[in-house]
């Protein structure tokens, strides 16, 4: 049943207590709502003619209303529903829907008023004459009359299930009837199929065992709790007994003195939420409260209980000490060894807040904590370096609060003990030999292990052991090393193998540098890596796919050899597996390698489309390149011509021009530095017959958007007499146009559109044949003007009297060549003519607004035809920035200098200006002078600034204000550098 995805709070029944609890924002959690229907448990049906007969759980439908039978006996039928809600005992319920559905209708043309009543529960002695008690009406509802009809009745009980769960009542039980009115009536009956209660329910999460973490610390009572400061941590624990909902839950403080500043200090997930907080604002000594709260996806629970600390933000002054008791060198060679444990000493010299300490090791980033002995007392722990060199330690002393002192940090060298570990890893089942070398004079034997199995021990010979190892499986081990003096272990180490059963392939000619050229023969060796081997299946790829899979016997020794032949150039793979006498595949070995083509690669994009470019007489390029080692050049030859020489170079392309249509071959060899020439490579060029084809617009070869452009075929094919012509890729659209005697032929057409088109042409003879098809490319551009300048359409800059700038471009397929001039306004002002710069994308013209707010510019540019485009229009905010202008110190510039007085003139930002604040300022510095100053009747006033330094760039502020007060924006853009004076 469908139901109100809102987060609502619902009473928490039986062991949860009674009330609602306010909502609250999570992350939302997985959703944990439960879907059922609760079980009918019994339902009657009573009959006013057998008033003392019970029939309780009839069979098929059930009968509402009044019926007259066969024999003229009037039946009175009322139904009754028990249903069984022990199972929503602890849930919140958020849809409980009574519905049934008409079975039979007597008259739908009747209205049927029907009641629903929640009542006692059905037994087995409810007849018509001792009926269920009616306990309250639950609602009524109106079938036929117009309605649908037949009809589905559907009411909302969830108030009644949630009231009945609270009284502890396993049951709750429904009946329904035709209202008084119309019971009698039988056109009002009807027959309804028995009822169901569907049910959406949610477990409300719960939440125990609020406290402090990092370190932990308990909830603590309003008189006996524990103290925190800086960031702390709080958690609790929550559950929810639905599958699959991961519940969060909502943390909140506040000062037990003034509840009224309780705040949210955070949110968490999972079964165990953290929420963070610095408490650095308030006092030491400070008393306060927090709780937490769970939320799912549908309902909170309760509060937890309140919890109490007291703030203490002092943390210990001072660092503690550190004294080590192996590790006491600092320098080379160093002390212990890797995995040598060493124990230190952490005092924290008699501080009686300090109660433990933090420390972190070398390359571990999260802190451990360890307890002190007493307040102000000491704490030894264990450190194990796991490599040589420097290693540090850092500590510091934590107090009650978990407060740190500053960090203390002792670094120490370990000595390089640790023994140096290889494996020569030979397969599953065969014999692989460790060695293990020693960096230490006094090692007198090594231990190892292999995925935490038991030790075997080498002696040392030399500074060096040598064992054998059969590994049983494969898969990634780890093997610890261990170096010994006597029985005294030193140093030790960790290495992973990784152990394969997969054949070892190797071949001089395909697996090793250089890289194999095509026809090359050579021997691939296949060697096992397990035990039993009789044969290897192979399968050779290439960049066509996969070959099929075949056999190789082994020899006794387990071994096989494979010979082959390279007969294709690219990429090859090979997949090998060996094979033991049950049948028992090993992994597959896969291996890779280029196998070179002797032969140059030769391209050509002639006949490709599009566009379509090729045609007797035009230069086309064929593009040339080798793989072989040392090329110098190419020798090539076109369509039976002489053989001719490329520059020099491994990758190239060279010109080549045909002089007839259809195909012409292109042979070429490349040529190595000793002289040698490859075998050649020939394709075959197709030259199109398809006609020429040329653009042209009002100014160059692109067509301009409204102006006239035209379109000229010229014929690469005897006895033309037209062509078919169309745009895109709708050849059913063709035109026509016939060919001049010289077989040409012009199609003028005028744009509408801005954007590239694909222009199809064919040539028709006059005996009816077609050319190929010529594809072109057709640009067509706007001729209106772009616009960039100091003024946008977004926010607004500058103000009235500013100057700034508008830039006019428009530079679309090169009509900015033909550009003579711009010709703009602004708002209703008059035309202004702007003659474009040459060899310069944007023409700027200076511009100052005549009022804030939105303006608009007018723009279109005259070509050199004298035609003019469509004018464009933009939009430019100008804000109230006051406008400042100084003879002496012209904006951007080095002028005056130091005690020379220079007066800047206020004005314009917007109308109304009664005065203007102002600043002004110097890069080192900062603010020298401020003030304000009364504007005249014009809305200016004058100001005399004096800079007191030379070479020193100054930077004025203006502020316009009105008289209500309101002010325009500020001037920030004025700056000016002094001279010597």
């Amino acid at each position: 049943m469908p139901h109100n995805r809102f987060r609502r709070v619902h009473s928490v029944l039986t062991a949860l207590s009674l009330g609602a609890a306010s909502a609250v924002g999570l992350a939302q959690p997985a959703q944990a709502m439960n879907y059922t229907a609760a079980t009918l448990s019994t339902w009657t049906v009573t009959d006013s003619a057998t008033p003392t007969t019970p029939s309780v759980q009839p069979a098929g439908d059930v009968p509402l209303g009044t019926t007259v039978d066969a024999a003229g006996t009037r039946h009175t039928n009322r139904a009754y529903f028990t249903f069984d809600v022990s199972a929503y005992r602890g849930q919140a319920v958020h849809v409980a829907g009574l519905w049934t559905s008409e079975a039979k209708v007597a008259d739908c043309a009747t209205a049927a008023p029907i009641e629903v009543w929640r009542t006692g529960k059905v037994t087995a002695k409810s007849t018509w004459r001792t009926p269920p008690k009616d306990l309250e009406l639950v609602d009524r509802r109106t079938l036929g009359n117009g309605s649908t009809c037949p009809a589905h009745l559907d009411v909302d009980v969830a108030r009644y299930v949630t009231e009945a769960l609270a009284r502890k009542e396993k049951t709750i039980t429904f009946g329904i009837r035709v209202s008084p009115a119309a019971e009698s009536d039988p056109r009002a009956a009807r027959t309804l199929q028995p009822a169901r209660l569907s049910m959406s329910t949610n477990h409300v999460p719960t939440v125990r065992g609020p406290h402090l973490k990092n370190p932990d610390r308990p909830c603590g009572t309003l008189t006996e709790h524990p103290t925190a400061g800086d960031l702390t941590y709080f958690t609790a624990t929550t559950t929810d007994a639905d599958p699959n909902s991961y519940p969060g839950a909502t943390f909140e403080l506040w000062p037990v003195d003034r509840p009224d500043q309780r705040t949210r200090i955070g949110t968490g997930g999972g079964a165990e939420p953290v929420a963070s907080t610095y408490l650095r604002s308030f006092a030491d000594g400070t008393v306060l409260g927090w709780s937490v709260q769970p939320a799912d996806h549908d309902d909170v629970g309760a509060w937890a209980k309140t919890c109490y600390l007291t703030v203490d933000n002092t943390a210990p002054a001072a660092a503690p000490l550190i004294v080590p008791r192996k590790y006491t060198e600092t320098s080379y060679p160093g002390a212990g060894g890797p995995g040598v444990a060493g124990a230190f000493i952490l005092d924290a010299q008699g501080d009686q807040d300090v109660v433990g300490f933090e420390y972190t090791e070398q390359g571990r980033s999260i802190p451990t904590r360890v307890k002190a002995g007493h307040p102000g007392g000491h704490a030894k722990i264990s450190v194990t370096p796991q490599a040589s060199g420097p290693f540090q330690l850092k500590v510091r002393s934590l107090d009650r609060a978990g407060n740190g002192s500053p960090w203390q940090t002792y670094t120490f060298y370990v000595r390089d003990t640790a023994p140096a570990l290889e494996v020569d890893v030979t397969g599953v089942g065969t014999t692989s030999t460790i060695t293990l070398t020693a960096p230490a004079a006094e090692v007198t034997s090594f231990g190892y292990t292999v995925d935490g199995g038991a030790e075997t021990r080498v002696p040392a010979v030399a500074g060096v052991g040598t064992s054998h190892i059969v590994f049983t499986s494969k898969g990634v081990k780890t093997v610890v090393s261990r170096s010994y003096a006597g029985t005294k272990m030193i140093g030790s180490g960790s290495r992973t193998f990784t152990v394969d059963d997969a054949p070892k392939v190797t071949s001089p000619e395909f697996l090793s540098s250089p890289q194999p050229l095509l026809g090359t023969e050579g021997t691939f060796a296949f060697a096992p890596r397990t035990t039993g081997v009789v044969g290897y299946l192979y399968r050779f790829a290439d960049e066509t796919g996969s070959g099929a899979e075949q056999r190789v016997e082994a020899a006794a020794d387990g071994t096989a050899t494979l010979r082959w032949t390279a007969e294709t150039p690219g990429y090859h793979g090979l997949t090998v597996v060996s094979v033991t006498a049950d049948g028992t595949r090993s992994s597959a070995d896969v291996e890779q390698f280029w196998v070179t083509d002797t032969r140059p690669y030769v391209y050509s994009e002639a006949g490709t489309c599009c566009p379509v470019l090729d045609a007797v007489g035009r230069p086309l390029t064929v593009w040339l390149s080798s793989d072989l080692p040392d090329v110098d050049h190419f020798v090539y030859s076109f369509d039976g011509g002489p053989e001719q020489t490329s520059d020099q170079g491994q990758s190239l392309s060279v010109t080549v021009t045909p002089t007839h249509v259809g195909n012409s071959s292109f042979t070429a060899r490349a040529v190595r530095a000793d002289g040698t020439k490859s075998p050649a490579t020939t394709i075959d060029i197709y030259i199109t017959n398809a006609p020429l084809v040329t653009t042209k617009g009002p100014y160059a070869d692109y067509a301009v958007l409204g102006r006239e452009s035209t379109l000229t075929f010229k014929p690469e094919t005897p006895d033309v007499v037209g062509y078919r012509y169309y745009w895109g890729f709708e050849p059913e659209t063709a035109r026509t146009v016939d060919a001049a005697a010289n077989g040409s032929a012009t199609v003028t057409w005028t744009p509408t559109e801005e954007g590239t088109d694909i222009l199809n042409v064919r040539a028709v003879s006059r005996d009816g044949t077609e050319s190929d098809l010529r594809q072109i490319y057709v640009e067509t551009y706007d001729p209106v003007v772009d616009y960039t300048g100091t003024w946008t359409a977004g926010t607004p800059s500058g103000g009235i009297g500013v100057a700034g700038q508008l830039g006019f471009f428009a530079d679309r397929g090169g009509m900015l060549d033909a550009t003579v001039k711009y010709l703009w306004h602004v708002d209703g002002g008059p035309v202004q003519e702007t003659t474009r710069i040459e060899d310069t994308l944007v023409t700027y013209t200076p511009y100052t607004p005549e009022r804030s707010g939105a303006n608009t510019l007018y723009v279109q540019r005259q070509f050199t035809d004298g035609v003019l485009s469509p004018v464009r229009q933009f939009q430019l905010m100008v804000g109230t920035e006051p406008a400042v202008r100084s003879a002496e110190y012209p904006k951007g510039l080095w002028s005056g200098g130091a005690g020379v007085p220079g007066t800047f003139h206020f004005s314009g930002g917007t109308a109304g200006i009664v005065s203007y604040d102002y600043r002004f300022g110097d890069n080192v510095t900062g603010t020298l002078v401020t003030g304000t100053v009364a504007a005249d009747a014009t809305g200016a006033a004058d100001v005399v600034f004096t800079p007191p330094q030379n070479y020193t760039w100054y930077t004025v502020n203006v502020t316009g204000r009105r008289a209500d007060g309101t002010t325009t924006a500020t001037s920030i853009s004025y700056s000016f550098g002094t001279a010597a004076g």
